[in-house]
């Protein structure tokens, strides 16, 4: 077979597809206008079956056509947050496969897209404020996509996925805003309207702000800065993780975000929190200790200290915790409680001890000794839980306990008091 017959069949085959491939966008573009859907999706799908060979302008064609046909529904109230999602899709492709950004197909994707986007924030924001959480988690992630330079959607979007408990969307979101970098941190001028009595943002247009108080019409001008928004996104990062006992995962969040931030506070309470949560004590205390040195007046921390001096084992240490705390805090509730259980550790040894003794002289002898130590045991308990008792009469282990030590010390009036109160 001649080769230049088998090159020109091919060539006329190729023309023959290229000028249907035309044909069909044109069906299409004109089904699209005429917005009937049945109509319009039966011509893409032509298009589509003719598109693995067209030109890349002819495929951005294709998918603007695509999005024009669902945002046509959109306009119209049909199955909103699927034609949403469809012209999120047709845009991508109209920029992946169009590389001129000034072009027709570009410039009217671009004109749907910015047109929807503001209707999805705005529905947005009514979802959110009627509590409708899942529904704003899933606009506010339309309108990142549908504009990706708007992260802080995305940041609002795990947000509210928070709020609707969807712990596992609002970790990918937040993990995202790391990897993008999102600080969140913004700064801009205000100034009161007049008419109105509602702060207006200037953004960063200080002069229109200053001529606008200068001509009267607002007062009370001002320049926001806003603190950056990344600590609190590695904090819900980590109590995600932690929730989930993904402690190996939140350990490495916290960390970089301490080595970012070594001077936030919330910061290493959050990391001490972890540590708390998944039992780890000395690391716990270590951290516990970093954060005294920088707040020593933090009765909370205080006593936090004394419970894992407490559970270590090291109760003259725990009650100086205490002491402390309760030095700070007067009304220390906790401080007081377990300052009382902390007195009440001999008591166990010394009852232990009376049993064990015999009839003899000797023996009473000591018994009345013990007794002595323990009856000096419960009367410098009791100091303490009264002073809880005093903070919050519903104490259930304060009223407990102390209701076992006025029976043991026969201080009936006091008994009845405390029963009475019930």
């Amino acid at each position: 077979m001649n080769k230049g017959y088998v090159y020109l069949l091919s060539a006329l085959m190729f023309s023959g597809l290229t000028m249907a491939q035309k044909k069909e966008l044109k069906e299409a573009e004109k089904a699209v206008k005429k917005g009937n859907l049945t109509e319009a999706t039966a011509a893409l799908k032509a298009v589509e079956a003719v598109l693995e060979n067209a030109s890349s302008a002819e495929k951005a064609q294709y998918y603007g056509l695509k999005g024009s046909l669902a945002y046509g529904q959109y306009e119209k109230g049909v199955d909103v947050d699927n034609n949403v999602d469809a012209i999120i899709a047709a845009f991508k492709k109209v920029n992946e496969f169009e590389t001129n950004k000034g072009s027709k197909v570009v410039k009217q994707a671009q004109e749907e897209v910015t047109t929807v986007a503001g209707k999805v924030v705005a529905k947005a924001i009514e979802d959110n404020n009627s509590s409708n959480y899942k529904g704003a988690t899933k606009r506010f992630t339309q309108a990142y996509e549908l504009n990706p330079k708007d992260t802080v959607y995305l940041y609002y979007a795990a947000s509210t996925a928070i709020n609707s408990k969807d712990y596992a969307d609002a970790a990918e979101k937040y993990k995202k805003l790391v990897e993008i970098g999102y600080n969140g941190s913004e700064s801009y001028y205000t100034a009161i309207e007049k008419a109105s009595g509602a702060v207006q943002s200037f953004g960063k247009d200080s002069k229109m702000r200053d001529l606008m108080v200068k001509q009267g019409t607002h007062t009370d001008p001002k320049f926001v800065k806003e603190d950056s928004k990344r600590p609190e996104i590695l904090k819900n990062l980590v109590l995600i993780y932690s929730q989930e006992g993904k402690t190996a995962e939140a350990e490495k969040v916290i960390a970089v975000a301490r080595e970012a931030n070594p001077d936030d506070m919330n910061l290493l309470l959050t990391h001490m929190d972890l540590y708390l949560k998944s039992n780890n004590m000395g690391k716990y205390e270590e951290l516990a200790k970093q954060a005294l040195a920088k707040n020593p007046n933090d009765d909370v921390l205080l006593y936090n200290l004394g419970v894992t001096s407490f559970d270590a084992g090291r109760f003259d240490e725990a009650r100086k915790y205490y002491e402390q705390a309760i030095r700070i805090n007067p009304k220390s509730e906790n401080a007081y409680l377990n300052m009382a259980f902390l007195k009440l550790q001999p008591d166990q040894e010394l009852t232990n001890k009376m049993n064990n003794l015999g009839m003899s002289a000797a023996d009473n002898k000591k018994y009345e000794e013990y007794k002595k130590q323990k009856n000096a045991i419960y009367q410098d308990a009791m100091n303490d839980l009264e002073k809880v008792i005093a903070i919050n009469p519903n104490n259930e282990a304060a009223v407990s306990t102390l209701r076992n030590i006025y029976r043991a010390l026969e201080m009936n009036d006091k008994l009845k008091a405390l029963e009475a109160k019930k």
